[in-house]
């Protein structure tokens, strides 16, 4: 189950690490905390900037240094490499510094669907999560929850995300086994109530949620930027066995407010 505890919540509030969530609400246009099993991660524009884990005497500190290279200037590398692991100050002192090499990373190779997934959690506070992880089988994109109602979504940027080996109906089935399996969605449901709590004490959630009906969820495919005479998603879709209500919402590229209203039935 998702969730870290009592220790970490008050080292983030107000203790060693709090440097890191003041950035993380003073900067929600950019920045977001994600509450993962004994560890948060920090993206940036929808890529992981940081994972802070808990350990026994500490907290690590974990910066995708890759992000260092291959972008024309491969300089910073050997310096963020050598930061210390288990040092809050040092990432502290170099957060600028880390953010810096990944806008230049992202501006040689632009990821559009990360991005639009960040805008869409920084603009709507029915999102709880994104990017969560079901075991080792699959990742589900964002964790939503209206009116006691857990919807879990994917997100598809552009026509060429609709079909293939990561496509639609793929997706429709592997979340169908998350929430048809009684062990992976007790842990799923467990896991959001746990979430929601820590985000709350965090101040970056207005309330907890502390009760979701088991037998009340739903599927969304969240299309931006789709062309709506292409005939990709009917040929993706079609013979797809429905067995759990999926809902399509269309949005454009530069729209980031979910209207759970406009969203109809596949």
């Amino acid at each position: 189950m998702r969730g870290i505890n009592a220790r970490f919540l008050s080292d983030l509030t107000s203790g060693e690490l709090s440097f890191f969530l003041r950035q993380v609400k003073e900067r929600k246009e950019e920045l977001s905390l994600e509450i993962r099993g004994g560890y948060i991660n920090i993206y940036y524009r929808g890529g992981n900037l940081l994972k802070i884990t808990q350990k026994r005497n500490g907290y690590s500190f974990q910066f995708d240094s890759r992000y260092c290279l291959n972008k024309g200037d491969d300089s910073r590398y050997e310096h963020i490499t050598g930061l210390d692991s288990s040092s809050a100050s040092d990432y502290a002192d170099a957060f600028e510094l880390l953010i810096d090499e990944m806008q230049n990373w992202f501006s040689v190779h632009p990821k559009p669907e990360r991005e639009y997934q960040h805008q869409l959690l920084v603009h709507n506070s029915s999102i709880v999560d994104i990017e969560y992880q079901v075991k080792n089988l699959m990742r589900l994109d964002m964790l939503m929850v209206s009116d006691d109602r857990l919807i879990v979504a994917e997100n598809k940027y552009g026509l060429g995300a609709i079909a293939g080996s990561a496509g639609l109906a793929k997706h429709y089935r592997d979340i169908c086994r998350v929430l048809t399996g009684s062990e992976l969605k007790k842990e799923l449901y467990d896991s959001v109530q746990r979430i929601t709590e820590c985000k709350h004490s965090l101040g970056l959630l207005d309330k907890p949620v502390l009760s979701l009906d088991q037998n009340k969820h739903e599927i969304l495919f969240l299309l931006a930027g789709y062309h709506p005479k292409s005939r990709s998603l009917h040929n993706e879709m079609c013979g797809l066995e429905i067995t759990i209500p999926v809902r399509l919402l269309f949005m454009s590229a530069d729209n980031y407010i979910i209207d759970l209203s406009e969203a109809t039935a596949l």
